[in-house]
């Protein structure tokens, strides 16, 4: 999955390292086979300083590429790399991804017109398709339904932007990578309760964008919830800023009558996921009152949650984050052991 937000890090790097005087490269995964650290559109930046900010290999990998980054700043070339890290003998670093990764470093001038507005368009938090020929040629961006914008002034025959998936995707076909970024994936905790803290804390780690929902302001704050993005203390308020409509939902009120509500509301903004806490028979009672109890096809999870023998807060907490990543992901939340691929497709 590739992340607006990372994306947002990385350029936020690059343009302050050329604010103080450095020069600076962008490195992203640009294809991999078998097991690697992190997946095609994985970004980090460099700096002629030695300043880095992201990681492509968890330090396997950086000491080598910063090599290959202070030589791509003095030429101003883009280049690609190429690592097998099965042949130990070659890195002898006894590294654990068996995998082999292209990476691309892109030496990048902040003030450029392109990479400017790229930057500014990562803001608008809306779906972007950034495309480079590889290793050198054109590179051009654009959020669905405006033009796009190119680097070079020459004119091409536009390209079709190949079929991707809708939580973010980077592919690489033709010589030509692909890197679809998109926003967090939003995430509405219904109730502030104590229990609560440690699932918004969880969620936001994992790359949500949190908003509680929940009428005390005693409780719902910034103070109490530093992870959140938006605390909403008025139903009618709800949406905040930004598109909603198909976001993430736990629902942990502890009291009936304001479940009922959350639960009415986010159907109304069309969640994709609804993660109800307690039991199923509490949710049937709520799903009669509302009389949705014939309505089979809404997206509730009810006990929320992967059953990993939680009972603390913060036990809780991760089983609904892990199930908000398996649908989140498209996973299947199944064991890893004895599969010879991690991430699949």
């Amino acid at each position: 999955m590739s992340s607006i937000r990372e994306a947002q890090q990385i350029f936020d790097a690059i343009f302050q390292a050329e604010n103080n005087g450095h020069q600076s490269c962008l490195l992203m995964i640009t294809q991999v086979k078998g097991s690697a650290y992190r997946r095609p559109g994985a970004k980090m930046m460099m700096a002629d300083d030695g300043r880095m900010v992201g990681t492509l290999s968890g330090g396997c990998l950086e000491g080598d590429l910063y090599h290959w980054a202070e030589g791509a700043m003095k030429t101003q070339i883009p280049e690609i790399h190429h690592y097998d890290l099965v042949e130990d003998d070659m890195w002898g670093l006894g590294i654990g991804c068996k995998g082999e990764i292209d990476v691309l470093v892109e030496p990048i001038t902040a003030h450029r017109a392109f990479w400017h507005g790229f930057a500014a368009a990562l803001q608008d938090e809306s779906p972007i398709v950034l495309s480079l020929d590889l290793p050198v040629g054109d590179r051009f961006y654009q959020i669905p339904g405006q033009n796009r914008v190119s680097l070079t002034s020459a004119s091409q025959p536009p390209r079709a932007i190949p079929s991707l998936r809708p939580q973010g995707q980077t592919l690489c076909h033709e010589r030509v990578l692909w890197d679809y970024l998109v926003p967090p994936a939003k995430f509405v905790v219904a109730g502030a309760g104590h229990d609560a803290k440690p699932v918004a804390e969880l969620a936001h780690r994992a790359g949500f964008e949190v908003c509680i929902l929940d009428r005390r302001p005693l409780f719902n704050n910034a103070r109490e919830f530093p992870w959140a993005s938006y605390w909403v203390l008025d139903e009618r308020n709800f949406p905040p800023p930004h598109n909603w409509q198909g976001a993430f939902w736990v629902i942990m009120n502890h009291h009936q009558a304001r479940d009922e509500a959350a639960l009415q509301l986010a159907i109304k903004n069309h969640a994709q996921y609804i993660g109800v806490l307690g039991p199923l028979s509490r949710t049937e009672e709520m799903r009669k009152n509302l009389h949705l109890s014939g309505d089979a096809d809404l997206p509730v999870y009810a006990p929320v949650g992967l059953d990993l023998g939680a009972e603390r807060p913060e036990e809780v907490a991760l089983s609904i984050v892990s199930e908000l990543m398996m649908v989140r992901q498209q996973a299947s939340g199944g064991h890893l052991t004895g599969r010879h691929v991690i991430h699949a497709g």
